[in-house]
């Protein structure tokens, strides 16, 4: 009986700490709407596609439905490069989607079948219901079965953000599956949890994922202004990119796939999922097994989202590490500083 009670109660502080942000983030929209009512309740009609979603320089759309172990999901990708290539498989973080990896999918196509997918509920991949239906455990055996459905039985695996926790949950389960690993601000699972509990300005930084725990509110919020989040997120002050990484287009796609009914609702199950579905098992429990395949690192250091000290903590989790910083570089990194993350990907791949 302890556990349950145990459990309910910390459901209860989650949603506490969720009213509690909610009372600012509700009041500086308030302010916002009544300042500028138009603008706020604006919302433009996407039906026109933007260009750069099928600029044939990125690769070729394409679709897979997975087996029934993964809920026959229908997952959306786009590939670049010869199909005789070692495959190259990458995972986009939230809010995104397949385009965030526009800037590796041109570069690594000369030496690797790359594959930049639509994670489960995002952009063109279909979306099942119900916040566990995010869970992390379902979406590892979804990359477990897209590896397979390409005709491969390993991969480079690079994730960033929420594709980083899938990388780095693929690799741990399922280490056959991963030549090497690469991540991108996003800490091993086994740190994350323990480092938020103990430090106050990760604990800061985190206030949006118990914010997103609530129901409905935090998509009114994300749709409003004409998804003015978007914008924010990608070229604000706190999480933003640095000036001239993201242009009018990319934005506007990302306004065009987050338009996409149900979308926004699916990227923010994935973070319910993660909090409310470790009060349903009890916990972070005891790290995992070593990461055995050898791993790399990538952070940009002007992460609004995520402490760096994370990244150096995460090397205690795996058998080979690299770490690289970038200065300055913010959350978005593949897509901030892209030249210098290749070249990083490029000599670790050289190993």
């Amino acid at each position: 009986m302890a556990a349950p009670m145990w459990r309910w109660a910390a459901v209860c502080g989650v949603y506490l700490i969720a009213f509690f942000w909610a009372i600012p983030v509700l009041m500086r929209t308030f302010y916002i709407a009544i300042r500028k009512p138009k603008q706020f309740f604006s919302r433009k009609k996407r039906d026109i596609r933007p260009a750069c979603l099928d600029d044939p320089k990125l690769g070729a759309h394409g679709f897979v439905r997975l087996n029934s172990e993964s809920e026959g999901i229908k997952m959306h990708y786009v590939a670049n490069g010869g199909e005789n290539m070692p495959l190259m498989l990458l995972l986009h973080g939230f809010p995104e989607f397949w385009y965030s990896w526009r800037h590796q999918l041109k570069i690594f196509c000369q030496n690797y079948r790359v594959v930049a997918v639509d994670t489960r509920g995002c952009g063109e991949s279909e979306q099942p219901k119900g916040i566990y239906s995010y869970d992390l455990k379902k979406l590892r055996d979804d990359i477990k079965e897209l590896i397979l459905s390409f005709g491969y039985n390993s991969c480079i695996l690079v994730g960033h953000d929420w594709g980083g926790a899938m990388a780095w949950a693929v690799a741990g389960k399922y280490p056959e599956l991963v030549d090497k690993l690469i991540i991108m601000n996003c800490p091993h699972p086994a740190v994350m949890g323990p480092y938020l509990k103990t430090h106050y300005k990760q604990m800061l930084k985190s206030w949006y994922m118990f914010f997103f725990c609530l129901p409905y509110l935090p998509e009114w919020l994300f749709l409003s202004g004409d998804l003015k989040m978007i914008e924010n997120t990608f070229c604000g002050k706190v999480m933003g990119a640095k000036p001239g990484a993201f242009t009018p287009e990319d934005i506007e796609a990302f306004k065009y796939t987050f338009s996409r009914p149900g979308t926004v609702t699916c990227a923010m199950n994935y973070i319910r999922a993660a909090i409310l579905g470790k009060i349903a098992s009890g916990g972070y429990g005891k790290p995992k097994a070593l990461i055995q395949a050898p791993t790399l690192v990538i952070w940009g250091t002007n992460d609004g989202a995520l402490q760096s000290e994370m990244a150096e903590l995460s090397g205690k989790h795996c058998r080979d590490f690299t770490l690289k910083f970038i200065e300055g570089a913010s959350h978005w990194v593949q897509q901030d500083e892209p030249d210098i993350v290749n070249q990083h990907i490029t000599a670790f791949l050289a190993k």
